[in-house]
């Protein structure tokens, strides 16, 4: 037990911890859908890919490099549910319905404006973008089309977002759990229809595989909705709810907001210059890194799931004044990820051969990753501690400290590590997964030392 107090919070512990049992249960709760949540979009992502995969390698390729513009048109929403997130765990562990309700109600306005304008600049400016990410000759056409599609549904995105990071941050995981299974199999579906022209459908290959991620985010915001609208549980808005601006809610919103961000905004650009290093090796070696980076995202969709119940858990524990409790939540959701990560990178090299091939049909670029792969696949154990603490953080309101070490990390150290190793020594792909090593364990060590040092719990949101 004495592990999971930190030693500045013992002489200050006035109220006991419950029985460590409880605690991990308590965790478990409401962590274990969320992973679970993670982890099937996370599936259900590598099954869209294998589709497009399976189609040609140029469609896997183009729908690869639209990834990281997609990223960027996202990255608000993002940010702003980092206080989202941050505010709500903490009004619930007050109590505070009203207010509560109140920042569910200003962010969904901020949200729908945020939207409509990203919208507009992904239309104008998609060809360049997709250029600019590294799209050459054979791939721009394609990588546009899917790119425009998608970009059409981002007001969808932006309001279900909002939604079920509210959801998440009172412990209502198995919502969102609920809204993403189901819109994810009815995007699946319509790949199987659209990609290759099932069960009457026209074969439209990439343009297909857009229009059903449109769809399904159409049916992720529809239930997402639902969930909230004439809610008679914590969460609930009505029509008749007073929607006017409220100055001083946006304000508190954007205190705790704008820190994440900007960590957004600066990490999708470097990882949007680390996705052009890649890019620029050429067709092939960008289906390639699409291959590994699916598969070792399994570790991290878990570990967000565990991010996502740590922020909530750790959020709802302060705002109830009860920071050794906080601390023990952080610990043993830091403890559960490194065992779940190990767990994966073992299954990952034993499963290495069926893995690789179900994401395409050409030899040459399956051999490649299967030689890769075990290398790729040590970046889950930091990644999964990094990312866990960063979720401990942003759940007490901590975001300027986690923007800080992304943007220096992401922005800066991972990109010159990546573009060095690829190019100047000659590693290749590989070279970027170095790079991305060691991005993680600089900000697993750095978020790991901030945690331990206390300074989180003073900050008032």
């Amino acid at each position: 037990m004495s592990l999971l107090l930190s030693s500045k919070l013992k002489k200050d512990n006035k109220k006991p911890l419950p029985k460590i049992s409880t605690l991990i249960a308590n965790t478990l709760k409401i962590s274990l859908p969320a992973a679970i949540e993670t982890l099937f979009i996370g599936l259900i992502g590598m099954a869209d890919t294998m589709m497009v995969g399976n189609y040609s390698t140029e469609a896997l390729s183009a729908v690869a490099i639209s990834q990281q513009p997609v990223m960027i048109t996202i990255a608000a929403a993002i940010g702003i549910n980092a206080g989202v997130i941050a505010i709500i765990s903490r009004r619930k562990g007050e109590n505070n319905k009203e207010a509560a309700n109140d920042c569910l109600r200003q962010s969904l306005i901020i949200g729908f404006i945020v939207s409509i304008v990203m919208t507009f600049i992904a239309l104008a400016i998609a060809n360049p973008l997709l250029r600019l990410a590294g799209a050459k000759d054979e791939t721009i056409g394609l990588a546009e089309t899917y790119f425009k599609i998608v970009s059409l549904g981002l007001i969808f995105n932006y309001i279900r977002f909002t939604i079920t990071a509210a959801q998440r941050s009172i412990g209502n995981t198995r919502i969102t759990l609920i809204t993403n299974i189901i819109a994810n199999l009815v995007n699946i579906f319509f790949n199987y229809c659209m990609i290759h022209g099932n069960l009457g459908f026209k074969e439209m290959g990439v343009q297909g595989a857009a229009i059903a991620t449109l769809i399904g985010n159409g049916v992720a915001f529809v239930i997402a909705l639902l969930s909230v609208y004439r809610s008679k549980g914590f969460l609930s808005i009505r029509i008749r709810d007073n929607w006017k601006i409220n100055f001083k809610t946006w304000k508190n919103i954007f205190t705790v907001s704008s820190a994440a961000f900007v960590e957004q905004i600066f990490m999708r650009i470097g990882f949007f210059v680390i996705a052009k290093i890649v890019n620029e090796l050429g067709t092939e070696q960008t289906a390639i890194n699409a291959i590994l980076g699916n598969i070792i995202a399994l570790s991290f969709n878990i570990a967000d799931g565990f991010a996502i119940g740590a922020a909530a858990l750790v959020g709802q524990s302060l705002g109830e004044k009860e920071p050794n409790k906080a601390f023990a939540y952080g610990r043993i959701s830091q403890v559960i990820s490194v065992i779940l990560a190990i767990t994966l990178v073992i299954i990952t090299n034993v499963f290495k051969v069926p893995l690789a091939s179900a994401f395409s049909n050409d030899s040459n670029i399956i051999n490649q990753a299967v030689k890769l792969l075990p290398l790729a696949a040590f970046v889950m154990l930091p990644q999964s501690i990094q990312w866990v603490t960063t979720g401990i953080l942003r759940g007490a309101g901590d975001t300027k400290y986690t923007a800080r070490t992304s943007m220096i990390s992401v922005m800066i150290i991972r990109p010159i590590f990546s573009y060095t190793l690829c190019y100047i020594v000659g590693l290749g792909i590989i070279g970027s997964w170095i790079g991305m090593f060691v991005d993680q364990t600089i900000r697993c060590v750095f978020n790991n030392i901030r945690f331990i040092n206390l300074k989180w719990m003073k900050i008032n949101v």
